[in-house]
């Protein structure tokens, strides 16, 4: 029997992939990101699987394990699970939550879908998934040019110019290379095909979220010098992707000069690459010291609160590695030791608006708070297999410098891209399908090309069957509906039993997201609580309400000994809920103590907690608690407006006496 129908299905769900970006429906909970992830896992199940027979009686399509860029993915895999493991919440770390879709057990997928295609695809697959995927970006980029709606935020498709500054980013390249390895009389079209889409996916990059752009779709006039231009251009839309993608460029011209056979451009080459590091490392370091040069120059490019914020977050991941610097707080933990060392500075404009953060917006302080230094070592193996598989191969002359110098150009972009934000499922799509084409150009030995007719064992495929069934139903199945019924029990009256049945539904569906869930459907009701609707809901539907989302954010607080967010919003909801039933302070009174140990310079523990004691008359208690989140941060402008709201109404109140 020949493998042919199962090579066939395989390759046909690898080409699916590249549908992933496509993929968004606003009627579900976080529309861009979620069903991407879940529709991404669904079918390298599939393909994984299907695979999985064709290699257990094929042993031509199992994937070598001495190849150094499988075995490093692997390892990296090895890691953060046992980061998991031994890290303060393994199911967060392990399911990750809608809006970002990228714990443990995506990882699982990721790698699964680098095995897969790395052992399946031949020369000419790759070419023609990489054309696949030009045409996706083709369409994906076009349409952001003109999607103006705020919901797709500058990413059309994608929901974020960042992220879909990355996907475009790569598909540049990709394109490029397809330009670049052609053979113009044997490829014509091919050719073509790749030097128009490198422009036309450059332009996209370049003008999309600029002014220039926006006077062009609105048909507006709009004349801009050059200069000007270039500043658009530079200052709106997917910053750091340009940014990226002229340094990966610049790299390029740079290895091709070191690779040249004449000896003085080839030592001017290698002269470049060195002085690029030595730069590149300066600039990195600079950037993070006010009063550089380098950090003046970026205050002006962005604004000063911006980038203090961007270096307070760092600061907090680097006490966060050294608190558990082997194996880190586990993946998708970053906001439990964002929460201990928090910096009372955020949430002003020194420090930029933002209060709440589960990344650290750069690669290395992500891997280094959440995986520890195995983590971050296992991580740049990665990077490092993949360049030396592509050098390697190069000097042996197995590859070209088109192939070499392309995907290593990718690489480093890719790499400080990540420098400044973080990655989503289609910029892991796009990293896997590079890291799978490199793996592909290593062989330990020359694999067998022949097919040898063997039967299909219906034991063991039944087996593989029925696991690939266990994992659908509760990897994508129960995943997918409890994405669908977070949007349903929003749409549903607060108080209602509809809401309540939707409420239990989703809590049951899976674990994916589950921690964010109940903290979602918290802050809803807190919102609807402020609202003078409220008073047009009974007294059972206000207790069934705080009943279920008291009831699950006590799970999450049991659950994770380390969950401040968690605890603070639980706070609240004893607080709200104690102006209809005075024996919730003292419950509120508790787990808000407990938030303020986990995250001493939150002020946001003391606000409520004063709160509490407010509801309790202890005005000097009140008081006290708001001067302490004051002097944790005196020009923190809610701090000062707390301390003299509760100054206010004590002398109100003693006036009155």
């Amino acid at each position: 029997m020949k493998p042919n129908f199962l090579i066939n299905t395989i390759k046909i769900g690898l080409f699916t992939l590249l549908f992933t970006p496509f993929i968004k429906n606003t009627n579900y909970y976080f529309p861009f990101v979620g069903l991407k992830g879940l529709y991404f896992m669904a079918i390298v199940e599939v393909v994984f699987f299907v695979w999985l027979i064709l290699a257990w009686h094929w042993k031509q399509y199992r994937p070598d394990l001495k190849n150094p860029v499988i075995a490093a993915i692997l390892i990296f895999l090895a890691v953060i699970f046992t980061s998991a493991v031994f890290g303060t919440s393994f199911s967060a770390s392990f399911w990750s939550k809608f809006e970002r879709m990228s714990g443990v057990l995506m990882s699982c997928h990721l790698v699964a879908f680098a095995v897969v295609i790395s052992s399946i695809f031949k020369n000419r697959d790759w070419i023609q998934i990489f054309v696949a995927s030009n045409v996706a970006a083709l369409v994906i980029g076009i349409e952001a040019l003109f999607d103006t709606s705020e919901a797709a935020r500058g990413g059309g498709f994608i929901g974020n110019d960042s992220f879909w500054g990355i996907y475009i980013l790569f598909n540049i390249f990709i394109a490029f290379y397809l330009f670049l390895s052609q053979k113009w009389r044997e490829h014509k079209i091919l050719k073509i095909f790749g030097g128009s889409a490198f422009l036309a996916l450059t332009i996209c990059l370049l003008f999309e979220g600029t002014q220039f752009w926006a006077s062009v779709v609105n048909h507006a006039n709009y004349s801009l010098s050059a200069k000007e231009l270039l500043w658009d251009i530079i200052n709106n839309g997917a910053r750091a992707a340009k940014i990226s993608f002229a340094a990966g460029m610049i790299l390029l011209g740079i290895l091709w000069l070191a690779t040249r056979r004449i000896l003085a451009v080839k030592i001017i080459g290698l002269a470049l690459i060195i002085s690029s590091i030595l730069c590149g490392g300066a600039v990195v370091i600079l950037s993070t010291q006010p009063g550089s040069v380098v950090y003046q120059i970026m205050e002006r490019q962005f604004n000063e609160g911006t980038i203090r914020g961007r270096i307070v977050v760092w600061e907090i991941a680097w006490k966060g590695f050294l608190e558990r610097p082997l194996l880190g707080w586990g993946p998708e933990n970053f906001d439990l030791a964002f929460a201990r060392y928090y910096n009372p500075c955020l949430g002003t404009e020194e420090c930029a608006s933002a209060i709440w953060y589960d990344r650290a917006h750069n690669i290395v302080f992500d891997i280094l708070v959440t995986t520890g230094i195995l983590g971050l070592v296992s991580y740049l193996t990665i990077f490092g297999t993949a360049l030396f598989v592509l050098w390697k191969k190069y000097f042996a002359n197995k590859i070209g410098f088109t192939e070499a110098g392309i995907f290593t150009s990718i690489l480093v972009a890719y790499f400080l891209q990540n420098l400044t934000v973080f990655d989503m499922i289609v910029s892991y799509l796009m990293w896997f399908i590079c890291l799978g084409f490199i793996a592909s150009f290593y062989k330990s030995k020359t694999a067998e090309e022949k097919v040898w007719p063997r039967p299909i064992k219906l034991k063991g495929t039944f087996v593989v069957i029925a696991l690939a069934a266990f994992c659908f139903f509760n990897f994508i199945i129960g995943s997918y509906s409890a994405d669908r019924d977070v949007a349903l029990a929003a749409k549903k009256p607060f108080g209602s039993y509809a809401r309540f049945d939707f409420y239990k539904k989703t809590f049951n569906d899976s674990p994916l997201g589950q921690y964010q869930i109940r903290i979602f459907f918290a802050q809803k009701w807190l919102e609807f609580t402020e609202s003078d609707f409220i008073k047009q809901l009974n007294t059972e539907g206000i207790k069934g309400e705080f009943s279920i989302l008291t009831e699950e954010l006590e799970k999450s607080r049991q659950e994770i000994s380390l969950d401040y967010k968690s605890r603070l919003i639980l706070g609240q909801l004893y607080n709200r809920w104690s102006l209809f039933d005075k024996t919730k302070l003292a419950l509120a009174q508790q787990v808000l103590k407990e938030a303020m140990a986990l995250s001493p310079k939150n002020q946001q523990s003391y606000w409520y907690l004063a709160q509490t004691e407010l509801y309790q008359k202890k005005l000097d208690d009140a008081l006290a608690l708001a001067q302490q989140a004051y002097d944790l941060y005196p020009q923190h402008p809610q701090a000062e407006k707390v301390l003299g709201e509760i100054k206010e109404i004590k002398t109100k109140l003693e006036n009155n006496k």
